[in-house]
């Protein structure tokens, strides 16, 4: 009896079942912390990886957070605690040579007693063997929670992820596929990123809540805003026609504003006289003003800083975009413009106190808003430092 051709083609289904299935069930049988995802996006080690250097800024992290503990007491026992809650790890023959291995074997922690979760920094906890692999991220196999999130959230559920096979980094939290490739980083170049925080004494201890802290704004931010302002500047001067060009730069290096009047598409520079105008037409006791993120002896909530051209229309609740409709809602932005003004504001926040938003003409409070993940710290608004270098950027590729 001939043997069909559909016949063929449901045993060729079967075979190619049976052996995806072996394969899969081969890649599940392997350590757990070693397994390569079924789909890497990663694949080779950064070069840059130093276990080393890793290890130190880490130790030195946490060195300036117990200063004000002097009751800490420093172990060097982390892969004691990682092989207790690991069997796999334990049984794995090559541990002891690889590079995480030795890493963590590297790292000074505290403990504290009724206390898991222990911070290293006013962003991040100390590595708990525990949580490297929860039930949140068991999809992803080739990633360890190293250092959980410290902030209102869960620290299982986000922080800095490690890729075990490429020893990079991302910040991460759920829900959400983990970002691409390239957006990940050195371990090295995060926690540096950590301790520079220390340096400009963004991170301190504050000894009112006897807790590590951080500043809502240092100097190194504003001189940051004030070079970012000022090669915004520079950009456009260099723009303009060559005529009265050599003026121009001499005026700019000595004056606090520019001699033209827009730094941006529909956006004035700043000058006393346009804000006074603004401010002066304000009632005395505005919205805006109720919403003081500063301390008792200090006032900070939103400003305008570069006023654009137009005013938002009085029927923007009739726009039918969905950012722009709710914008006189009591959860809209509209409560906190200046008069209803378009343009750059500040929008201090409770970390972040030179972080802006800027508000279209349309009620757009999204505009140009530019504030992606941030690949080694918790996600935020772009800061006033930040916007001067995009929009050069703009003006430089002729945007």
């Amino acid at each position: 009896m001939p043997v069909s051709i559909r016949h063929i083609a449901a045993v060729l289904i079967l075979i190619a079942a049976a052996l995806f299935t072996r394969l899969n069930l081969e890649w599940w049988l392997l350590p757990q912390p070693f397994r390569r995802p079924p789909t890497p996006t990663m694949s080779v080690i950064d070069p840059s990886f130093s276990a080393e250097r890793c290890a130190d800024l880490h130790n030195r992290l946490l060195q300036k957070a117990i200063v004000n503990e002097p009751s800490a007491m420093v172990e060097r026992n982390l892969i004691a605690g990682l092989l207790d809650v690991s069997a796999e790890i334990a049984d794995f023959p090559n541990s002891g040579s690889s590079p995480l291995y030795h890493f963590l074997s590297l790292l000074d922690t505290i403990s504290l007693p009724h206390s898991l979760f222990i911070p290293l920094t006013p962003e991040i906890y100390q590595p708990v063997p525990e949580v490297f692999r929860g039930d949140t991220f068991s999809r992803e196999p080739g990633v360890i929670l190293l250092y959980g999130q410290n902030n209102a959230d869960s620290p299982m559920d986000g922080g800095l992820f490690l890729d075990v096979q490429t020893y990079k980094v991302v910040w991460h939290w759920s829900p959400g596929p983990f970002p691409a490739s390239e957006k990940w980083i050195s371990l090295e170049f995060a926690l540096q990123s950590q301790l520079d925080k220390w340096e400009s004494v963004k991170f301190y201890w504050d000894t009112n809540k006897q807790s590590l802290a951080i500043k809502r704004w240092v100097e190194a931010d504003l001189t940051n805003s004030l070079v970012g302002w000022g090669g915004l500047l520079s950009t456009i001067e260099a723009r303009l026609p060559q005529r009265g060009q050599r003026f121009a730069r001499e005026f700019l290096s000595r004056a606090p504003r520019p001699e033209f009047r827009h730094v941006a598409p529909g956006i004035l520079a700043f000058s006393p006289e346009t804000l006074s105008e603004i401010y002066s037409s304000e009632p005395t006791d505005p919205c805006r003003r109720t919403f003081n993120l500063g301390g008792e002896d200090e006032e900070d909530w939103v400003n305008l800083l570069l006023p654009a051209i137009s005013t938002m229309p009085q029927d923007v609740s009739q726009n039918p975009e969905f950012d722009i409709k709710p914008f006189d809602e009591d959860w809209g932005y509209g409560k906190f413009t200046v008069n209803r003004r378009a343009g750059l504001y500040t929008e201090p926040g409770l970390i972040d106190s030179d972080v802006v938003r800027l508000i279209a003409n349309s009620g757009l409070p999204t505009a140009c808003q530019f504030n992606g993940r941030c690949p080694w710290s918790p996600s935020r608004p772009p800061r006033l430092s930040e916007v001067p270098h995009h929009w050069a950027s703009l003006v430089e590729n002729g945007t």
